[in-house]
């Protein structure tokens, strides 16, 4: 049995826990808090080593910037130190194992602090989300430092294989409230994946999530005062022992969610793990999915929704006000079945098809030490069934099970609806319940339930006799591969139950290959003379000068005459960036041209470089007046190993523009329609222009790619020296493409929309505003959402070449956000009411923890929100516009 260990709630980040609630119903009464039980402090751990040659970050200067310039700069094997103190950062902090964006991974890179206590990093006054963001990693470490008060998640990872969370801590301290950011721990779409002695606290999401992710081991953490304290959602493999939850609104959790991006959970398994007293008021937004925490009753220990073959057992799990563990289908979730499960799930190509099942199957709770349970049940989501228990059998069962999914699946509505087979005849798909001593039971409906599904059963026994009286086939230990280590239960560890037996673990498929980042290059090649741009130099060099590259004739003005038969260019729609006006040239190498795409960026040739200036007029009203002021100028370049993003900083004295990969903030004023908005302005750095130009292609490898230069935005008309033409006649002309069809008029195209909109759209058609509005998601959202985006976990793909209609909860409509909350919304489009709409919310908010996009603006575009609004205004109402 589980034995209580010595690190379970360190001395040094314990915090008082919501224990009882008064009262007996709404999760919104006042709660009681207590101090949590103690334990014998754990002794003084030996100071950090560290090795040689590991990268010492100085806090000299600014230190988000010091940070971030040693993330980019860094290569395969190094340490990165973060320095002993506390400091407030204003940025996140992003690593991106492949900042040259050839699709070939740093490995074995180490981030670490001096210890949970000793390097304290605290975003509360960051311009930014997230406090660390990590992409595109192969074996990469974090641990010994505490991440405190990010708006969004503490530490997020993405795209990576090979990731070990070690002593860390994520918090957000004070009061517990929506506010807080979403995610402690965060890793999604990742593989092999191992969190152990780490604390959480105050997430209003989860403390520690691992999503839509493969091979996960979570072991030795505490999870203190969340909202969900561990959560796996819709993740395959994973092991989560010898874990502390306490004072959460739901210990853990194992989730699969309607998400349309092919992730979808099974095999996990939950045990060895104290899950006590979590009893906190439920304070997550409440605009989450439908089946997010916010749905999560107060009081209960661990939760099953929807996932295939879960495992619970050897835990001890006591002290719960509603419940102990419960197995629920997505129907409790989503209980109107006709008028919004099937519209929203269920319809030819939605999630179902796409691999989701609402049914959970194969579930088998065994050998837990079970105690204190029900005694005050509460949650806004089970009143009903809260109600009928008490009502019927006077009490509430400490092991529930809802039984709706398996009697919709055994009475010939599952496959009808939901494609749900009855459940095997052998038992197999059962959810099962055996050896938790003398606990009582309940079930809503019966397996064969052939009657009115209206009417549940409300089946209970204070002892179990028949209900779920059955077991299953123990699951596979599972493993987490790091280079040549192998983590897991009973493989690294002495955890008893684990030694031999099958086990499930792989070396995974994300970032295969060898290499790593390489530095500036040949700093030689940056000599910039004659009239010609230095090919040389932009193929082969980081020049810490962008006139080094000599791109323009007159070096000073990235606005003027191209060097080399660079062209000037535009996009119909714009990507909006604080009311910047913007100066986009393409240089091409002589006697070589881009090929044409129809649908995609265009196939630049090798040394191909796309520039694009950013300047800050006085007036919104006049931009390209003598007033307007040069802010940076980002360069995209095509080398051998893959497009790389440079961004360049302009001189107080405007003479030239200087390297800055850490990128920069700084105070910004401009007069928008007679205010005066003041606001940080944000140039990227390295890294983060690779996370919106992410692209994964067909071979499942994530490639910096450009997002504009597409047929779709560049079919319009553009102001050359001598005169208008279309610009791809006039790059064809050029020689710069090649391949564009003659008729321009069959390419479809994004509408033409202004900075400052296109005036009175109440004129405008239906399919005017449609088309208006899918051309500027295309612009501004679509390269992250999408398929191959870098927000593809979201299942939200805003392509303007993807229909509307057949693609409506593709496009957001009735489509609840898979992490993300919205005030109390809780949908990402309502049809007809874009004041409930997530995605309008977004666009118009300036909270980073809030605005979208994430980066790239401070500001709110005024005639883009309106473009959405009168969109979702128009749109025909469905499920969720009642």
């Amino acid at each position: 049995m589980w034995e209580k260990r010595s690190w379970l709630l360190p001395t040094l980040l314990a915090s008082a826990v919501a224990i009882n609630l008064a009262g007996c119903g709404s999760d919104d009464d006042p709660v009681t808090v207590t101090p949590p039980p103690t334990t014998t402090p754990p002794p003084e751990p030996e100071g950090p080593t560290f090795p040689e040659g590991a990268i010492m970050v100085s806090t000299e200067g600014n230190l988000g910037a010091n940070i971030t310039e040693a993330f980019i700069n860094a290569q395969s094997g190094d340490v990165i130190v973060l320095p002993e103190g506390e400091f407030k950062l204003d940025r996140t902090l992003l690593f991106d194992g492949d900042a040259d964006g050839d699709g070939v991974f740093a490995k074995n890179v180490t981030i670490m602090g001096y210890g949970q206590d000793k390097t304290i990093l605290d975003f509360s006054e960051a311009a930014s989300g997230d406090g660390i963001f990590v992409q595109n990693a192969v074996n990469i470490i974090i641990q010994d430092m505490s991440v405190n008060e990010a708006k969004n998640n503490g530490i997020k990872l993405k795209n990576s294989n090979g990731i070990i969370l070690r002593r860390l801590a994520t918090i957000w301290d004070g009061e517990l409230n929506e506010e807080n950011g979403a995610y402690g721990l965060y890793p999604v779409e990742c593989e092999n994946i191992l969190i152990e002695d780490t604390y959480v606290r105050g997430s209003a999401d989860a403390g520690i999530y691992v999503g839509q992710s493969e091979y996960i081991v979570v072991r030795r953490n505490v999870a203190i005062e969340n909202v969900a304290g561990i959560e796996i959602e819709n993740s395959k493999y994973a092991d989560v022992y010898d874990n502390h939850a306490i004072g959460n609104t739901g210990g853990i959790l194992v989730f699969d969610l309607p998400i349309g991006n092919h992730r979808y959970g099974s095999s996990v398994r939950i045990f060895n793990n104290l899950v006590e007293a979590n009893n906190t008021k439920n304070f997550a937004n409440a605009s989450a999915n439908p089946a997010g925490v916010h749905i999560v009753p107060p009081g209960t220990g661990i939760i099953i929704l929807s996932t295939d073959d879960v495992e619970i057992f050897n835990n001890v799990i006591k002290d719960h006000d509603t419940l102990s563990i419960t197995a629920s289908s997505f129907f409790i979730a989503e209980p109107d079945i006709e008028g919004a499960f099937i519209p929203n799930y269920a319809l030819p190509g939605g999630v179902i098809d796409d691999g989701w099942r609402a049914v959970p199957r194969n579930i088998h709770i065994h050998d837990n030490e079970i105690t204190n349970s029900g005694s005050n049940p509460n949650g806004y989501l089970i009143q009903e069934i809260i109600g009928a228990y008490t009502q019927i059998h006077g009490v509430f069962p400490a092991i529930l099970y809802d039984g709706l999914g398996e009697a919709i699946a055994n009475n010939g509505m599952g496959e009808l609806y939901f494609k749900e087979p009855p459940f095997a005849e052998d038992g197999s798909d059962n959810v099962c319940v055996s050896s938790n001593g003398d606990v009582s039971l309940g079930q809503l409906y019966a397996g064969d339930h052939a009657g009115d599904l209206s009417v549940p059963g409300v089946l209970f026994e204070s002892s179990q006799k028949n209900l779920m009286n059955c077991t299953q086939v123990s699951l596979p230990v599972h493993t987490v591969t790091f280079g040549d280590e192998v983590f897991g239960c009973g493989i690294d560890d002495d955890t008893a139950g684990c030694d031999g037996g099958e086990t499930v673990g792989n070396g995974g498929s994300i970032g295969e290959g060898e290499g790593g980042l390489v530095g500036d290059g040949d700093l030689s090649l940056c000599e910039a003379s004659g009239s010609e741009v230095n090919w040389n130099a932009l193929l082969g060099a980081n020049c810490p000068n962008l006139s080094d590259y000599n791109l323009f004739a007159d070096s000073t003005n990235p606005k003027g005459i191209a060097n080399s038969g660079g062209l000037p260019y535009d996009m119909n729609s714009p990507l909006f960036t604080d009311y910047t006006s913007k100066y986009r040239y393409v240089f091409v190498p002589g006697g070589q041209a881009a090929e044409y795409d129809a649908q995609e960026v265009f196939d630049f040739p090798v040394g191909t470089v796309l520039v694009k200036t950013f300047a800050m007029p006085d007036d919104t009203a006049t931009p390209g007046n003598e007033n307007e002021e040069i802010l940076e100028t980002r360069l995209l370049i095509h080398r051998e190993a893959g497009w790389a993003a440079l961004p360049y900083i302009w001189t107080a004295t405007k003479d030239d523009a200087k390297l800055a990969k850490p990128g920069s903030i700084t105070k910004q004023s401009v007069v928008h329609k007679g205010e005066t908005l003041e606001f940080d302005y944000v140039v990227p750095s390295l890294n983060q222009c690779k996370q919106c130009h992410q692209y994964s292609g067909e071979d499942g490898v994530a490639r910096f790619m450009p997002i504009g230069p597409k047929a779709r935005h560049l079919n319009g008309n553009y102001e050359y020296a001598d005169g208008a033409a279309n610009q791809l006649s006039a790059w064809t002309a050029h020689g710069i493409l090649t391949g564009a069809p003659a008729d321009l008029a069959s390419i479809p195209t994004v509408p033409a929309f202004g900075l400052l909109g296109n005036g009175d759209l109440s004129t405008a058609t239906d399919a005017e505003v449609m088309d208006l509005a899918k051309g500027y998601l295309d612009i501004n959202c679509a390269h992250c959402h999408r398929p191959e985006g870098n927000a593809s976990n979201t299942g939200l793909k805003l392509e303007y070449w993807r229909p509307y209609e057949g693609n409506e909860q593709a496009h957001g409509e009735c489509k609840s956000p898979v992490a993300y909350g919205g005030g109390s919304l809780g949908y990402d489009i309502v049809p007809g009411n874009p004041e409930q709409s997530i995605t309008h919310f977004r666009m118009a908010s300036t909270e980073p923890g809030d605005r979208m996009p994430e980066i790239g603006r401070s500001l709110s575009h005024d005639a883009g929100v309106a473009l959405i609004h009168e969109w979702i205004s128009r749109l025909p109402a469905a499920s969720c516009s009642q």
